[in-house]
């Protein structure tokens, strides 16, 4: 994963994890004295490769959903992506939401709050009829009632969406949350809500039920989880981590089986959450590398306009330090800010060409909405830590009215203060040539802009959540219309010259490497409930496999400015490999591959520091 797209047959590594060369077994074993070497031989059909790395993921909430804290609503994976830990799933919505039902597991007196994860209305169905529902509206519309008719009247009900950007909550929910905000069982959104983008959805002056950005839901998870006390674990984050249960270890170890390395968590909320992700990693059973993003509002105050935190790095870089072998946990120096919310939850921020349409569970969502007021709004708040020049941003934007005002931010704050670390574009998912041009123009240091100033020169790279094209393009086309084609515009990005890399969003999709990489590749997409119509949506924008590998190695490293360790088999680099049963190029249409079978290559080692990894095949 060089960039001369090496291929090499040996590799040395020495006593601390480094490289030492790469080449033919006779080059890289030249002046070594070869009965004081341990030779590690790989199978005819098995490559060796850099360690996936995982560019933008939740790992707290990944392990929490490994936990019995909340039942998994999520429907159902395509066939080529249906592990053996795939849960149980439900295409039909209203039907997953009787599963909650308190009767539903036999019956049960208890009156603690139910609740639920990954509930998805842009592929499950409303079935008319069920519940006492009619059906005329969209669950969006009217998630309070639904709750009450499909799961309880009496107890509180509350459930997270599979875009993490949507909650529903039934009336229950709402009295428990404003007794516990207020000591009344009604009240407004506090300040926390709405000055993070957070939103109480009212209809005719009445809440809904639905609950936009977590921001909205953060103050019900809260309250709710004080109603059980039997999940206390669940609400304290290093509790969680340094008394893991077999649930939270096996987890950590499919991960593992999956290839990767590295994880990027992406985007800490509290001081407890980067504790508990610092201790995590340093845990001597772990066998990954993490490092962390920290939302922008914990590293900086921005009504003190006082600085909480400074960026932060590995203990020591085996760079400049003889005897280091580099740490798992890489530190956190990496700021992350959501611009606007999900594109299949209908709060994506758009623009022309695109339109939510007037019809299907997006009606009414016209161009989505942003978090902030305006692009000055967002800069303000970056400001005092861009001076800084010593973190790395990275925003969240889903729409590509989004990305064209984080586009705006960047210009405006790289013109006042030259920042020298990349910036990221998260997600990127519903693509313009447009916006290409404009962050091609960032990078060559030609952005003009409205006032005729040019910005200097900004590293500007995206990352896709390219599972919005595999499990929900069929969706985006009926509520985007022709234009989903368009999503995850890798096409646009090889044209203009814009490095991309790919990643799962965990929650949202499962963390495996090399589904990704299929999925990019052959950009396959299923119609719910039955996949029995899968097409290719924009095969324009199609990787090559080479380009796919890329953006799992080498280019999530550059990202997180971890590729003077990470990221390709190269002298002076950490010994992180990956070892598979197949070598992926051989996959690739242009070789007369058929990259389908891209997500069957099995994992068969990882290696740390040059160490193998536990569980190994």
């Amino acid at each position: 994963m060089d960039e001369r797209g090496t291929q090499a047959g040996a590799v040395s590594v020495d006593a601390h994890g480094r490289i030492l060369k790469v080449g033919t077994e006779q080059e890289v074993v030249a002046g070594l004295d070869t009965r004081a070497l341990t030779f590690v031989r790989l199978e005819p059909q098995q490559v060796l490769m850099p360690g996936f790395i995982e560019p933008h993921m939740h790992l707290l909430p990944t392990l929490l959903q490994a936990l019995p804290v909340a039942h998994n609503l999520a429907p159902c994976l395509p066939p080529p992506y249906s592990g053996a830990d795939t849960p149980h799933c439900q295409t039909e919505l209203l039907k997953a939401l009787m599963t909650l039902r308190p009767d539903a597991s036999g019956g049960s007196e208890s009156k603690e709050p139910i609740m639920g994860t990954n509930l998805d209305p842009s592929r499950q169905r409303l079935i008319p009829g069920l519940c006492g529902g009619a059906g005329a509206v969209s669950f969006l519309d009217l998630p309070k009632r639904y709750l009450a008719d499909c799961v309880s009247q009496d107890r509180p009900v509350f459930i997270v969406d599979q875009s993490g950007h949507l909650a529903y909550a039934n009336q229950q929910a709402f009295e428990v949350t404003c007794l516990d905000l207020t000591g009344k069982k009604e009240c407004t959104p506090p300040a926390s809500v709405t000055s993070s983008g957070g939103e109480w959805v009212k209809a005719g002056g009445e809440y809904t039920g639905l609950l936009r950005e977590p921001a909205a839901f953060l103050p019900f998870f809260q309250a709710l989880m004080k109603q059980r006390p039997s999940q206390a674990l669940q609400t304290d984050p290093v509790r969680l981590v340094t008394q893991p249960g077999a649930e939270v270890r096996r987890t950590l170890q499919q991960l593992r089986e999956a290839g990767l390395t590295t994880l990027a968590d992406g985007g800490l909320m509290s001081p407890a959450e980067l504790e508990a992700v610092k201790l995590l990693a340093e845990r001597d059973d772990l066998p990954l590398r993490v490092t962390a993003l920290l939302e922008y509002d914990l590293a900086y105050d921005a009504q003190t306009q006082r600085e909480l935190l400074q960026p932060s790095g590995p203990a020591c870089d085996p760079r400049t330090a003889p005897d280091c072998k580099l740490p798992k946990w890489l530190g956190a120096s990496g700021i992350k800010l959501w611009v606007d919310g999900s594109t299949q939850g209908c709060t994506a921020q758009l623009a022309p060409p695109y339109r939510y349409k007037d019809t299907g569970h997006c009606k009414g969502a016209r161009e989505g909405r942003s978090n902030y007021k305006s692009p000055r709004e967002i800069a303000d708040s970056l400001r005092g830590l861009w001076r800084t020049k010593g973190w790395r941003f990275q925003l969240h934007t889903n729409g590509n009215g989004a990305q064209q005002w984080a586009i705006d931010v960047f210009a405006e704050l790289q013109r006042e203060v030259v920042n020298p670390h990349p910036v990221l574009f998260i997600h990127q998912t519903v693509g313009s040539e447009e916006v290409t041009r404009k962050l091609a123009s960032l990078r060559e240091g030609t952005f003009v802009t409205s006032d005729g100033a040019t910005v200097p020169r900004l590293d500007a790279r995206v990352t896709h959540l390219i599972g919005h094209v595999a499990y929900w393009g069929d969706a985006f086309e009926h509520t985007l219309g022709a234009e989903a084609r368009n999503l995850d515009p890798v096409g646009f990005e090889r044209r203009h010259g814009i490095p991309f890399s790919l990643h799962s969003d965990s929650v949202v999709t499962p963390p495996r490497p090399l589904w990704l990489v299929e999925q990019a590749v052959t950009r396959r997409t299923w119609a719910y409930p039955d996949f029995k119509k899968s097409y290719v949506l924009g095969p324009e924008h199609a990787a090559t496999v080479e380009e796919a590998l890329r953006a799992i190695t080498l280019e999530p490293a550059r990202q997180h400015e971890l590729d003077a360790w990470l990221g390709s088999i190269e002298p002076g680099k950490v010994a992180d490999f990956v070892v598979l049963g197949a070598n992926p190029l051989d996959y690739d249409p242009a070789r007369g591959g058929d990259p389908t079978q891209l997500s069957r290559i099995p994992v068969i080692q990882t290696y740390l520091n040059g160490q193998p990894t536990a569980g190994g095949r």
